[in-house]
């Protein structure tokens, strides 16, 4: 008797189904974007374009941006890879419906309207208030380090930027040399790449020239402090230098040449160049608020970020009603805790990174909380029963959205540059998140 097999009958024709949705079941997540983006106002894409129909044809926006939308949620950011998408898989050609874009099309596209694509992060959370996901009783925020693309060997200091900026010049002007002052002649992508170079060099030279400047006028204003309470006869310690540290570590300034907008990040692994991403969460896993920043401590984002979060919910027409808000140790401090009371606001923030571990060993600087009541106050309300009930829930929201972000959506390293772009590419990644969450309430629904 002869072995059963199945075998492909790939010459066999078939009759596909003639409308392309039916390609897909109809749970599928393209049918959640699709609906989803044609709900959105998309104006603010629309009015880039001309509107007597004269010129080439463009591709319709809404196509453009559920491809995008699609991309970002199946963790593809890369235009090169969306492109071969929109031929070999079936979710992206129903997207496009026949048609495929190049890979310079999508790029264009998301460099032209990163405005107008981070402006649908708040239209994406109005659905999912609309279907009752988003509730504001118990909100957890935190930050993750992410690694901008540009590497951290790139950095540089003053002296050696204003090195490359000299070699780059006498580049520039043996080019000039070489091929003229033509305006017929096109100019050579050596030329062209070395120009945007210069750029990114001059930035970076301007960055730290302002921020030294910026530390001798702070070094400054200590030294006149000084001086007043000297004169007083109130001084305090020894009178501050003339000059000033550039960081604790006392090594000098450096600044990105590939990225001159990426700073310094540590993280679990060491130090990154890149940037600072904040989320706030609520209990379904839900992106109410989405940041990105410069700054490597959080301890200074905790209420900029909330005042974010109040501006976001109220474009996408919620109500701004903070009640608790779940944080860990690392936006701890005196003048934060005082404020949340000021904005009646319930936080929850231990002091140690692990509130539950007991140390035998007493910190060399004990604090008098006679000094601080606003962090006698929060350190109550996290031994209370309630309160240490309501903190376990921050392990089960904020945490597992950045990982779903970063292993599902492929999130860990910036694909764009310059900070502008990066917040785009941060807040379209978090609406992609929230498309997820729609389609699985909908699935469980």
């Amino acid at each position: 008797m002869p072995q059963n097999f199945l075998f492909p009958q790939r010459d066999q024709p078939l009759l596909m189904p003639v409308d392309m949705r039916e390609w897909l079941p109809e749970d599928d997540l393209v049918h959640i974007v699709l609906d989803a983006v044609a709900t959105l106002d998309l104006g603010g894409f629309c009015r880039q374009y001309r509107a007597d129909g004269h010129g080439r044809a463009a591709f319709d926006p809404e196509m453009m941006v559920a491809l995008l939308l699609y991309g970002y949620c199946q963790g593809e950011r890369s235009s090169r890879v969306i492109e071969k998408r929109c031929v070999r898989d079936v979710g992206y050609r129903v997207i496009c419906g026949g048609l495929c874009p190049d890979h310079a099309t999508i790029a264009r596209f998301r460099a032209r309207h990163e405005m107008a694509l981070s402006g649908l992060f708040s239209q994406v959370l109005r659905l999912l208030a609309a279907e009752g996901m988003v509730s504001l009783g118990l909100l957890s925020l935190d930050g993750t380090k992410l690694a901008g693309n540009a590497a951290q060997k790139a950095n540089r200091t003053l002296p050696q930027i204003e090195k490359l900026l000299a070699e780059a010049a006498a580049a520039d002007a043996a080019g000039d040399a070489r091929y003229g002052d033509a305006l017929d002649t096109p100019t050579p992508r050596a030329l062209a790449r070395r120009a945007g170079r210069r750029e990114r060099l001059a930035a970076a030279r301007d960055r730290l020239i302002a921020e030294d400047q910026a530390r001798r006028d702070a070094q400054r204003a200590k030294q006149e402090a000084w001086d007043a309470a000297a004169a007083a006869r109130k001084p305090r310690g020894h009178r501050p230098g003339g000059e000033p540290r550039a960081n604790r570590a006392g090594t000098e300034p450096r600044a990105n040449i590939t990225d001159p907008d990426v700073r310094v990040m540590r993280n679990q692994k060491g130090y990154v160049a890149g940037y600072n991403g904040q989320l706030v969460v609520t209990a379904r896993q839900v992106i109410v608020s989405a940041m990105l920043c410069q700054h490597p401590v959080d301890r200074t984002l905790l209420h900029p970020l909330l005042d974010q979060c109040r501006d976001q919910l109220a474009a996408a027409g919620i109500a701004p009603r903070l009640r608790t808000v779940l944080a860990d140790a690392g936006y701890v401090s005196e003048e934060n805790l005082a404020r949340a009371d000021q904005d009646e606001l319930r936080l929850l923030v231990p002091l140690a990174k692990d509130p539950s571990r007991r140390t035998s060993r007493p910190p060399r600087r004990a604090r008098h909380l006679d000094q601080y009541p606003a962090t006698a106050r929060a350190i109550r309300r996290l031994r209370h029963p309630r309160g240490r009930e309501d903190y376990k829930m921050r392990a089960r929201t904020v945490e597992p959205v950045f990982g779903q972000l970063k292993t599902c959506q492929k999130l860990s390293m910036m694909s764009r540059r310059g900070l502008a772009a990066c917040e785009s590419e941060w807040l379209l990644a978090c609406t992609a998140h929230n498309l997820r969450k729609l389609h699985r309430h909908r699935l469980q629904g």
